[in-house]
């Protein structure tokens, strides 16, 4: 309980002093300027495609963890720009400025992650923006697909049922892992961002060991967070009272800025984790040498 108490304090004043709050601040206003293109570049690319429907599965995953009002702001933003540019215009546009955008947002996370770490960046500036670049594409893609497995699954599952005769013990069983498999691709997404974005030298299995809990925490904290935010906004509408008509916007802030102050929290638990690791390992090193030399 003592050591619990302990780890639980230290992480509380290193995310203080590592000033996460400001460094959140500055992430969530990155990718709340950065959502409005990305979502527009989705449209116009499903619109040159011709698949529009491939939008409903991510809006009606983003109702279940955002506020409808925020929701609601960002389909009238889209239609409003769709309704006077050309698809591929817009398509080019937002692409380039959601790229700026999210490689922006991911670098404040590893700034975070190095401050969490007490290290200093020593990689070059273009190697660190094409691991924000190429997080961005793992991020979207992973998140698309689990999203598509949430919405589409009874779908897909019905269909099979219906044309290869899959059992029904067997389309229940597939029901339920589908939610699993969701978290996992969430977990995944986070791993590999406390895995690869710290500045760090240490071996390929203590990062892997370290960057698990940070992971697990960031995983069930958001989802249960981003859930209970959304019920709450959505069945009280106080913030309506206060902000008046950019409400929507700002709820929107809020829950990016929560969601960013998780990810660095994360962060600062992993670096917890790490040097108690590290400690770990060097007590063993020094307890078998000891061990050599009394043999000796």
């Amino acid at each position: 309980m003592g050591k619990a108490f302990d780890f639980v304090v230290k992480t509380v004043k290193s995310i203080i002093d590592n000033d996460f709050s400001g460094m959140a601040a500055e992430m969530s206003y990155m990718l709340v300027i950065g959502i409005f293109p990305f979502m527009l570049f989705l449209m116009s690319l499903f619109n040159l495609i011709g698949k529009n429907y491939f939008m409903n599965p991510l809006f009606i995953f983003m109702e279940r963890v955002m506020p409808d009002d925020s929701i609601r702001l960002i389909i009238s933003v889209l239609n409003q720009v769709l309704g006077f540019q050309k698809g591929t215009t817009v398509a080019i546009a937002a692409l380039l400025i959601t790229l700026f955008m999210s490689m922006n947002a991911l670098s404040v996370i590893i700034k975070g992650l190095n401050r969490a770490y007490k290290v200093e960046e020593t990689r070059a500036f273009i190697y660190t923006r094409f691991l924000s670049l190429l997080m961005v594409i793992v991020n979207t893609l992973v998140l698309f697909l689990s999203i598509n497995i949430i919405i589409f699954g009874k779908v897909i599952i019905r269909f099979l049922t219906a044309f290869i005769n899959l059992s029904p013990n067997v389309a229940e069983t597939l029901l339920a892992i589908r939610w699993p498999i969701a978290f996992m691709a969430l977990f995944l997404m986070a791993f590999l961002q406390y895995y690869i974005f710290p500045d760090v030298s240490w071996s390929d299995r203590l990062k892997r060991k370290s960057a698990l809990p940070g992971t697990i925490f960031f995983c069930v904290i958001w989802l249960i967070a981003s859930g209970g935010f959304s019920i709450y906004v959505n069945k009280l509408h106080t913030y309506n009272f206060v902000y008046g008509t950019i409400a929507a916007f700002a709820m929107l802030m809020v829950w990016f800025y929560f969601t960013s102050m998780l990810i660095l929290i994360g962060g600062e638990i992993n670096s917890q984790v790490h040097d108690k690791l590290e400690q770990d390992e060097l007590i063993a090193i020094m307890e078998a040498e000891e061990n050599e030399n009394e043999e000796l």
